[in-house]
């Protein structure tokens, strides 16, 4: 009878045991959810980070969402209006960091974003300063995604990286597949996969011009069917010129892959290595960045920068 007892004491003891762990393993899975911002975009992190992706859960693709922020009608960033209660919606990030206005260039004539980025504005998300506004997280593998965009700079500088446009989502996992960026002093097209970076096009940079982007990025885990390519056309030039031809690589990887994602434009730079050129070292202390024609499609023609002359 004894011995019946202090089985039967053990095995509560035991299930007390389990029960904890399972409760402090599913607490601290709840905090981890409920802290990491779901903009996190942790740039310079390569570490070899194991993901089953076989095991996650791919989204039936469908039709491409249509994006286009519309400034020269809207006169702000309303496109960008988070939905309470929906944690897909759009966004913006340092919103006190982003404003409407006329066109460096051309006056007037086109309503631009202006992103003027200091040091310490990182908006409480990551070390790093950065102002970003991003598209409702809807595109899945299986896609075919069009982006456009215009990026222009009043200045040049030296950086470890700025980031500029991406198509990223959960886990937030390092860096995302495919970017535009600035890369010392270069703007560049990168691809990375985890523990690689490899650039894919890159020339200097120059201030004072507006560098008009299309690209295609096919939304995959393979590396037979994930694709991107890219082309550009700079200020006072009519037409766009491929600079990228069709890439295979995955475009989905453990950094987006359980996703939905969304694209993004962003002034997100590295603080602690930003210089106005790379031998006197002079420090940056905010980067300003003009950005317009944000829109994704499902075709070239429907997302390219129209030409201003």
């Amino acid at each position: 009878m004894a011995t019946k007892q202090l089985h039967k004491v053990l095995l509560m003891r035991l299930i007390r045991i389990r029960l904890l762990f399972i409760t402090a393993f599913i607490f601290a899975g709840c905090k981890k959810d409920a802290t990491t911002p779901i903009t996190s975009d942790p740039v310079i992190s390569e570490a070899d980070v194991s993901t089953n992706l076989a095991s996650t859960k791919v989204v039936q693709a469908g039709p491409v969402a249509v994006f286009d922020a519309n400034l020269n009608k809207n006169k702000d960033l309303s496109a960008y209006a988070a939905v309470a209660g929906n944690r897909y919606s759009a966004a913006v990030i340092n919103p006190g960091c982003i404003s409407v206005v006329n066109d460096p260039i051309y006056g007037s004539r086109r309503k631009v974003m202006f992103m003027d980025v200091g040091i310490n504005d990182n908006a409480g998300i990551t070390s790093n300063p950065r102002a970003q506004v991003q598209t409702p997280m809807s595109y899945t593998e299986g896609q075919t995604v069009y982006v456009g965009f215009s990026v222009y700079f009043p200045a040049t500088f030296y950086t470890m990286f700025l980031t500029i446009s991406e198509i990223y989502g959960s886990p937030y996992n390092g860096t995302s597949p495919f970017r535009i960026a600035i890369q010392n002093s270069n703007i560049v097209a990168s691809a990375t996969k985890p523990g690689v970076q490899k650039n894919l096009w890159l020339e200097p940079f120059q201030a004072g011009v507006w560098y008009d982007f299309v690209y295609c990025e096919t939304l995959s885990q393979s590396s037979t069917i994930g694709q991107v390519q890219v082309w550009l056309r700079k200020t006072g030039v009519s037409s766009f010129t491929q600079i990228v031809a069709p890439t295979k690589i995955p475009t989905i990887t453990r950094a987006n892959v359980t996703g939905p994602n969304y694209h993004k434009l962003a002034c997100y730079y590295d603080k602690s290595y930003i210089f106005t050129d790379a031998k006197k070292k002079t420090k940056v202390t905010e980067v300003k960045e003009y950005l317009t024609n944000h829109k994704v499609g499902s075709t070239f023609a429907s997302v390219a920068p129209a030409y201003i002359h």
